[in-house]
Protein backbone atom coordinates (compact mmCIF):
# COMPACT_ATOMS: atom_id res chain seq x y z
CA UNK A 1 0.00 0.00 0.00
CA UNK A 2 1.23 3.69 -0.43
CA UNK A 3 1.47 5.94 2.31
CA UNK A 4 -0.80 9.57 1.41
CA UNK A 5 -0.59 12.52 3.71
CA UNK A 6 -3.60 15.03 4.46
CA UNK A 7 -2.91 17.39 1.49
CA UNK A 8 -2.43 14.17 -0.97
CA UNK A 9 -6.32 13.15 0.12
CA UNK A 10 -9.07 14.18 -2.26
CA UNK A 11 -11.71 16.48 -0.02
CA UNK A 12 -14.53 14.83 -0.94
CA UNK A 13 -12.93 11.70 0.39
CA UNK A 14 -12.01 13.48 3.92
CA UNK A 15 -15.74 15.10 3.96
CA UNK A 16 -17.27 11.44 3.62
CA UNK A 17 -15.03 10.19 5.88
CA UNK A 18 -15.79 12.69 8.35
CA UNK A 19 -16.87 11.33 11.30
CA UNK A 20 -13.61 8.67 11.13
CA UNK A 21 -11.51 11.88 11.12
CA UNK A 22 -13.45 13.34 14.29
CA UNK A 23 -12.75 10.16 16.09
CA UNK A 24 -9.33 9.12 15.31
CA UNK A 25 -7.91 11.11 12.83
CA UNK A 26 -6.84 11.41 9.18
CA UNK A 27 -5.22 8.12 8.11
CA UNK A 28 -5.99 6.59 4.85
CA UNK A 29 -4.16 4.58 2.24
CA UNK A 30 -4.18 4.67 -1.10
CA UNK A 31 -5.15 1.54 -2.56
CA UNK A 32 -5.15 1.99 -6.62
CA UNK A 33 -7.85 1.96 -8.83
CA UNK A 34 -10.98 -0.13 -8.99
CA UNK A 35 -14.09 0.11 -11.29
CA UNK A 36 -12.55 3.54 -12.93
CA UNK A 37 -12.79 5.32 -9.72
CA UNK A 38 -9.98 6.11 -7.48
CA UNK A 39 -9.55 3.83 -3.96
CA UNK A 40 -8.60 4.67 -0.79
CA UNK A 41 -8.79 3.25 2.78
CA UNK A 42 -9.58 4.34 6.40
CA UNK A 43 -6.85 3.24 8.20
CA UNK A 44 -7.81 3.03 12.20
CA UNK A 45 -5.24 3.19 14.94
CA UNK A 46 -3.20 -0.43 16.18
CA UNK A 47 -4.97 -0.22 19.22
CA UNK A 48 -8.88 0.18 17.78
CA UNK A 49 -11.20 -3.03 17.78
CA UNK A 50 -13.02 -2.50 14.64
CA UNK A 51 -15.58 -4.17 12.11
CA UNK A 52 -15.17 -4.42 8.54
CA UNK A 53 -13.11 -1.50 6.78
CA UNK A 54 -14.43 1.42 5.24
CA UNK A 55 -13.48 1.94 1.53
CA UNK A 56 -13.70 5.15 -0.31
CA UNK A 57 -14.19 5.05 -3.96
CA UNK A 58 -13.70 8.27 -5.59
CA UNK A 59 -15.11 8.96 -9.13
CA UNK A 60 -15.93 12.09 -10.89
CA UNK A 61 -15.76 13.99 -7.17
CA UNK A 62 -18.59 11.15 -5.76
CA UNK A 63 -17.31 9.30 -3.33
CA UNK A 64 -19.10 5.94 -2.29
CA UNK A 65 -18.34 4.49 1.24
CA UNK A 66 -17.81 0.47 1.25
CA UNK A 67 -18.11 -1.82 3.90
CA UNK A 68 -18.83 -5.17 4.76
CA UNK A 69 -17.92 -7.91 2.79
CA UNK A 70 -17.52 -6.14 -0.58
CA UNK A 71 -14.94 -3.79 0.94
CA UNK A 72 -12.63 -6.78 1.97
CA UNK A 73 -12.78 -8.07 -1.49
CA UNK A 74 -11.78 -4.75 -2.84
CA UNK A 75 -8.93 -4.24 -0.41
CA UNK A 76 -8.31 -8.55 -1.83
CA UNK A 77 -8.18 -7.23 -5.24
CA UNK A 78 -6.09 -4.27 -4.51
CA UNK A 79 -3.37 -5.38 -2.25
CA UNK A 80 -0.77 -7.75 -2.77
CA UNK A 81 0.73 -9.94 -0.20
CA UNK A 82 4.14 -8.88 0.53
CA UNK A 83 4.96 -12.28 1.95
CA UNK A 84 4.91 -14.06 -1.32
Amino acid sequence: MINTKKQDIPIAVLDAAKELIDMYGVNFDYLGRYNDADTYVYKFPEDCETGFPFVYLLKDNSVTEVTDYIALHIIGLLVKDTEE
